[in-house]
This record gives C-alpha cells, sequence and structure tokens, in this order.
C-alpha cells in the first residue's frame, strides 16, 4: 500500500504511514481546490483549524480542514495529571492516537493506536520571549522559527523550505489556530503539532 499523501510504501495492515503519519484508511489527500478531501493524489497548500471547544468539562480540540468539515478530536485524558495525555479520536469516536508529554512539557510524543511512533516535539526546557521547536520525524527534523509571545510558527522541513504554518487567533473567547500546509508533514502531525503549542505554552494550568 502507498500513501497518497507521500508516496512511501507500507504494509497493507497499517493505519497510518509509517513515513509521515497521515491516515491511510480515510485516504486524507488534497483535490483540485486546495482543501482536505477524498480523491486527488496531488498536494497542494491546504488549509486547516484547529479549536478548542468552549464548554467542556476537560480541555477539547475539533480539527477541521479548509472546508470546515471536522475530521478529529483530540480530547485530553481525565487522569492526566503531572503529564498531560490526550486522546485522539475520528468522527465516529474511534481512538486513533495519543499524545503525551514529560513532567516538563518540554517533549511530546505523537503515537498511532498501536503506539507506534510517528512523531516526537521538543521544546527547548528555557525560553524567554522567543519560542521555538523541533518535530522529529522518520524523513528527519522539522525546526520552527523563533516566534515572539508564541502567536505565529513557522516550520521547515529537513531540506530548508517552509512545512507549515501555525497561526493562533489574538482576539479570540477560545484558542483558536489556522494552519497552513505545504507538504512534507501529513494533516495528522501538522494539526497535532498545534495542539501541542498550545498546551505547553497557552493553557492556564501550565
Amino acid at each position: 500500500m502507498y500513501c497518497t499523501f507521500c508516496g512511501s510504501e507500507n504494509n497493507d495492515l497499517d493505519n497510518f504511514c509509517q513515513a509521515c503519519g497521515n491516515n491511510l484508511k480515510v485516504g486524507t489527500t488534497v483535490d483540485e481546490t486546495g482543501y482536505a478531501g477524498g480523491g486527488g493524489v496531488e498536494y497542494q497548500p491546504v488549509n486547516f483549524k484547529v479549536e478548542q471547544k468552549f464548554f467542556a468539562l476537560r480541555p477539547t480540540y475539533k480539527i477541521s480542514d479548509g472546508t470546515g468539515q471536522e475530521f478529529m478530536v483530540a480530547r485530553k485524558s481525565w487522569f492526566s495529571f503531572f503529564r498531560p495525555y490526550l486522546e485522539i479520536e475520528d468522527m465516529q469516536g474511534k481512538i486513533i492516537g495519543t499524545i503525551q508529554s514529560n513532567f516538563w512539557r518540554t517533549s511530546w510524543e505523537i503515537r498511532d493506536e498501536h503506539m507506534n511512533l510517528h512523531a516526537t516535539i521538543t521544546f527547548p526546557f528555557i525560553m524567554f520571549f522567543r519560542k521555538n521547536f523541533q518535530i522529529h520525524t522518520a524523513n528527519g527534523i522539522y525546526n520552527s522559527g523563533d516566534s515572539y509571545f508564541s502567536y505565529r510558527f513557522d516550520a521547515y522541513a529537513p531540506s530548508g523550505q517552509l512545512a507549515f504554518t501555525v497561526n493562533k487567533k489574538i482576539f479570540s473567547i477560545r484558542d483558536s489556530f489556522q494552519i497552513e500546509s505545504f507538504g512534507g508533514l501529513s494533516p495528522f502531525l501538522t494539526c497535532l503539532a498545534a495542539v501541542c503549542i498550545d498546551q505547553k505554552f497557552h493553557q492556564k494550568d501550565n
């Protein structure tokens, strides 16, 4: 089975691409409109939105594509005290992945439902006004540029090309991020990176 997002070969039983993390069963690709959806195998820049739900008993993020179609939800576990732990669900409520941080919130592991590691997002232990992070993947390390006050990040592929941007809406009751992806990382990893950024920098219990 070949991934429609990055073209890598995978085992027929895999649910996620071992190279980029794309959901092979859902087949999230990009069509000629530039939005995530079925059909088409060529990748074009695409927009996503990660928004924290306002009325929720625990931190919950709804993740949607450029058309506003929600395709993934991230919920913080009830048993997440000292180490943030979030479960990723599809729209049928099935757990398709997890995010777990270390105690210091400097390292965040993104795994699929079989606990296969797809990426590790790391933040420097000491940061002042200039924030940044790295995403460690099977395809190499993606580095972000420096961000003042962590409201906008530009992330670059190992080749140096722009991979995606994350913009936090400043005047908003609930945390909301606009993402523009230029390829290289799947929607699964790109959108969850925004969740990690919010948990790291913008949650009140941080």
